[in-house]
C-alpha cells in the first residue's frame, strides 16, 4: 500500500473504533485474568494477539506519520505503553507484568472528549500546584498550632507532628471528624472554635479554588479547540471571498474594457461630423453652413438692390 493510502486508513473514523473495540476487549481480558481457572490460558494467547494488534497500530502509523508521530504527546505514551508490552515479562522484567494495566488508560488517547480533559489537566498544573501549596502550607501550621494546644491532652491525635498531620489531613476530609473534636471539646471547651476555622478554610474554600483552577483550565482548551475550528472556517470563508472578488474585479475590467471600446467608436463618428455638418444634414437636408451661406447671399442682394433704387 502507498502511504498516502495508509495515512487515510489510520486518520480514518472506523479505524479509530475498531482500535478502541481492540482496547476494551484488552481491560476486559485483564479484569478476566484476575479470576485465573481454567480460561487463564485462552486469556493470555487473547492477549497476545492483541499485543501483535498494538504493534500492528503503531507500524501503520509509523509509516504513514513519520516524523510528525512523535509531535504529539500522546502518540509518545502509546509508544511507551506497546514497548512495555512486548518487553517478556520474565526474569528482571518479571515487574513489568503489572504494567500491562496500562494498556487500558490507552482508552484516553482514543477517546477525544478523554483527552481533551487530561490535557486541561496537564495545563492546570501549574495554577494547581500554586493552590496546592498554599494548603500544604496551612494544614502544616494548623497541625503545629494543634500539637501545641492539645498534643498534652489528646496525644493519640496530637501527640507529635506526624500524628497532628495526620490528623489534620482527616479533617480535611472532613470524615469522621467528630471524634476528633470531641475528644478535644472534652478538655478544650472552645476547641470547637479551631475545627471549624480550619475546616471551613481548607474544605471550603481552597479545595474549592483548586477545583476553580481546573475548571479554568477545562475551558481555556474547549476554547482553543474552538477557535481553531473558527480560524480553519474563517479561513475558507476568506478564500472564498476573495475567489468571488477576483471575479468581480475581472467582469468591472471587462466592462471597462467594453466601455473604451464604444466610446472609441463614438469618436471615429463624430469625427467626420465637422466636415459634412455645416453643408448638409439628416436625411438630405441642407446643413447649417449652407444655411449660413444663403441667408449671406440673401443679404447681399438685399442691399444691391437698395444701393440700384438710390442710384
Amino acid at each position: 500500500m502507498r502511504r498516502e493510502q495508509v495515512t487515510r486508513v489510520v486518520e480514518s473514523q472506523w479505524f479509530s473504533n475498531v482500535m478502541l473495540l481492540v482496547i476494551l476487549v484488552n481491560a476486559g481480558i485483564l479484569g478476566w485474568a484476575t479470576y485465573g481457572g481454567s480460561a487463564l490460558p485462552y486469556l493470555l494467547v487473547a492477549e497476545h494477539v492483541i499485543v501483535g494488534v498494538f504493534v500492528i497500530e503503531m507500524g501503520l502509523k509509523l509509516y504513514a506519520w513519520r516524523g510528525d508521530f512523535f509531535r504529539a504527546p500522546w502518540n509518545w505514551f502509546d509508544l511507551l505503553v506497546v514497548a512495555i508490552s512486548v518487553i517478556p515479562a520474565t526474569g528482571p522484567f518479571s515487574v513489568l507484568r503489572i504494567l500491562r494495566v496500562l494498556r487500558i488508560l490507552r482508552i484516553i488517547t482514543a477517546v477525544p472528549q478523554m483527552r481533551m480533559i487530561m490535557t486541561a489537566l496537564f495545563r492546570s498544573v501549574p495554577g494547581m500546584g500554586t493552590v496546592i501549596g498554599l494548603l500544604l502550607v496551612t494544614i502544616y501550621t494548623a497541625a503545629i498550632i494543634a500539637q501545641q494546644l492539645f498534643g498534652e491532652d489528646v496525644p493519640e491525635f496530637f501527640g507529635n507532628l506526624g500524628t497532628s498531620l495526620y490528623t489534620m489531613f482527616l479533617l480535611l476530609t472532613t470524615e469522621n471528624w467528630p471524634d476528633v473534636s470531641d475528644a478535644v471539646l472534652e478538655d478544650h471547651p472552645l476547641g470547637w472554635m479551631f475545627f471549624v476555622t480550619y475546616i471551613v478554610l481548607t474544605a471550603f474554600i481552597m479545595l474549592n479554588l483548586v477545583i476553580g483552577v481546573i475548571v479554568t483550565s477545562m475551558e481555556q482548551e474547549v476554547n482553543e479547540v474552538r477557535w481553531e475550528e473558527d480560524q480553519e472556517l474563517e479561513a475558507v470563508q476568506h478564500e472564498q471571498v476573495m475567489a468571488r472578488l477576483e471575479q468581480l474585479g475581472a467582469q468591472v475590467e471587462r466592462l471597462d474594457r467594453m466601455l473604451r471600446e464604444q466610446r472609441g467608436d463614438g469618436g471615429a463618428t463624430g469625427g467626420a461630423g465637422p466636415d459634412a455638418g455645416p453643408d448638409t444634414g439628416p436625411a438630405g437636408e441642407p446643413g447649417l453652413g449652407a444655411v449660413a451661406d444663403a441667408g449671406c447671399g440673401a443679404g447681399g442682394a438685399v442691399q444691391g438692390n437698395g444701393h440700384h433704387r438710390e442710384v
